[in-house]
Formats: C-alpha cells, sequence, structure tokens
C-alpha cells in the first residue's frame, strides 16, 4: 500500500479582522542540511522575490538568501558577509534593481545587483564620534526617493549618516541622548514617501520609540508606546507601517502612525525589560519556538498582496515566517 503524505496541522491564526493573519512557520523551504542562522534583513522585489540577509558566521555558505513567492530556495551569494550581516534594503530605479547590504564585520556597506555584483561600496564617516576611525558599528539602510542613501551607526556612536547616490558622505545626523533627534541605538530605518513629502522613519530601539524625521534631519514627530516594546525596524507596506519587535512581537500601525495590531506576541515579554525570564533567550530550545508566538523579530517585509515576512534572532538557528494575510 502506498505510503500517505504527513499531514499538515492548520496555520495558526494570529490578529483579528481586519488585520488577521496565518501564522507560517514552514512556507521558506532551504536544501537539505543549508543551515540557517540569524536572520536580520528582508526585502521583496518587484517578481515577489523574497531576499534574506542571514549571519551564520560560515563563509562556506551564502549570506542573502532568495526565495520564490512559494517559498523556494533560488539561490544565494554574499558568502563574505555570512559574520556581519545586518542591515537590507531593497532600491528600484527604472528597470533596475539594487540590493544595499549592511555588514558590521568586516565592516562595509555595500550596493549590489541582484545577483550579488557589487557597484558601490560607502567609505566609513569621517566625525568626531570616531576617534582614530574607530567605533563605526551600521546596523540599517534605506534609500531616498531622490536616490540619497542614510546609515544608522545603531551599534556604535548613535549617529545616522547620509551619502549622496554616488557614496559621497554629505551630512551626519542627530546625537547619542534621549532628546528629539538624538538617538540611543538608531537600529533601524526606513523612508516613508506617502505623505506631501518624504520622511525618515527611525527605530530609536533603547529609548523605544520611533522619531519621525525630514530628509534633512530636522526633527518632526516622536512617538511612543503605540505597542513599541524594542522595536528594531519600520517598514512601509501600503496603508500599513510593520514594525518588528524584538521583544516577541510584530506591530502594525497605519500610515498616520495609529496602532492597529500586535502579531504574536510573547505573552512573557514586557517593553523595555530584557527577558532574561525567558530561558534561553534568543536562542529558546527548539520546542518552545511555537507557531503563533514570535520570540524575537528582527526583519520584516510585505508584499502587494498583503503578506508579511518576518526574520527572527535567534543566534542558535534563525526563524522564516509568512504571515498570510486572510481576506
Amino acid at each position: 500500500m502506498p505510503s500517505q503524505p504527513a499531514a499538515q496541522s492548520a496555520p495558526v491564526r494570529v490578529g483579528t479582522a481586519p488585520y488577521a493573519y496565518d501564522f507560517i512557520p514552514d512556507h521558506f523551504k532551504l536544501p537539505a542540511g543549508f543551515p540557517l542562522g540569524d536572520c536580520h534583513g528582508l526585502v521583496v522585489d518587484r517578481r515577489d522575490h523574497v531576499f534574506v540577509l542571514q549571519q551564520n558566521g560560515d563563509t562556506a555558505h551564502p549570506a542573502v538568501l532568495e526565495f520564490d513567492p512559494q517559498g523556494r530556495y533560488v539561490g544565494g551569494w554574499g558568502n563574505r558577509f555570512a559574520k556581519g550581516a545586518h542591515g537590507l534594503a531593497y532600491d528600484r530605479r527604472g528597470n533596475d534593481e539594487f540590493l544595499y547590504i549592511v555588514d558590521y564585520d568586516p565592516l562595509q556597506v555595500v550596493k549590489c545587483t541582484l545577483d550579488g555584483r557589487e557597484v558601490l561600496s560607502l567609505p566609513a564617516p569621517v566625525h568626531a564620534a570616531y576617534p582614530g576611525g574607530r567605533g563605526y558599528k551600521p546596523t540599517d539602510i534605506a534609500i531616498a526617493p531622490n536616490g540619497d542613501i542614510y546609515v544608522t551607526d545603531g551599534y556604535g556612536a548613535s549617529l545616522i549618516h547620509r551619502y549622496s547616490p554616488e557614496g559621497k558622505h554629505v551630512q551626519t545626523i542627530g546625537w547619542k541622548g534621549n532628546g528629539p533627534g538624538q538617538f540611543e541605538c538608531p537600529h533601524g530605518i526606513s523612508i516613508d514617501a506617502r505623505g506631501a513629502e518624504p520622511v525618515l522613519l527611525v527605530a530609536d530601539r533603547a529609548n523605544i520609540r520611533v522619531q519621525v524625521l525630514s530628509l534633512t534631519g530636522e526633527h518632526r514627530q516622536t512617538i511612543t508606546s503605540r505597542g513599541l516594546r524594542y522595536p528594531c525596524t519600520l517598514r512601509v507596506n501600503g496603508d500599513l507601517t510593520l514594525i518588528p519587535d524584538l521583544f516577541g512581537a510584530v506591530i502594525v500601525w497605519d500610515k498616520h502612525y495609529n496602532h492597529l495590531a500586535t502579531l504574536g506576541a510573547h505573552p512573557d515579554m514586557r517593553a523595555g525589560e530584557w527577558p532574561k525570564h525567558v530561558a534561553g533567550y534568543p536562542s529558546v530550545p527548539r520546542e518552545d519556538r511555537i507557531p503563533g508566538r514570535f520570540i524575537s523579530p528582527h526583519g520584516i517585509i510585505g508584499d502587494r498582496h498583503g503578506n508579511i515576512y518576518v526574520g527572527e534572532w535567534l543566534r542558535d538557528g534563525g526563524r522564516l515566517t509568512k504571515l498570510a494575510r486572510v481576506g
């Protein structure tokens, strides 16, 4: 008698209508034996292919992974980024598509084609915050409509650096602190071009807030609470603003930054409190990686169909999840 395929369990539903999603932990399929490391940045190209930046410390495997809309592994490249791969951004200019990669070890911020050909490398900024050229440790990157490039120094001096499209450093924004326009680990950054003028959205992580700035760095708004626990970055997806929160949640705001939903919230984590009481965090035992519950969301992206893809930082093997929009 022929064997029957294994029954698949029903997806776990998270959120409530109209922001309900099916939590699908096995959407992305890697080849057998392929090690998935800490998952950091995610982007989607015009074909709805998802690119994932992973950090596994093993240069024998690519750090940039490409998946088709069905979650099948297409290929990978960028082995040299395996140790410090962290920030990832997508930019399209006409018919040309590019990925921008932030790698803090060894330090490199580069622009590449989708198949990995490097076309631009950004110099490290020269600034009084880096005596002797030391202390710069960037974490994320965003591209403005005019092509300007913004890099957050989240793990270094808590600054934002602006570059021209050609890669010339033109401005440093902010300073370390907790006042308006100051940062304490500006971990993530994104461009919001939905309003009358584009603005920067900055995940000011250790201050547990989001700051809104003009493209030249003027402070416009500071947002606290609204579901924030320890925000890693932000991404715009249509009318939604998506936030992967390191303390066990995905947060959904509208285009005016009003809170709409908290998805997959871990019940044992709280805002601003490192979850020492969660055994092994972030390397929780695999049996505790429960579908429907996030542990450490770090990267996020949405596609044109309203689905959300989440990468988690889990130290001993990351997790990639699809949140399939219901209805």
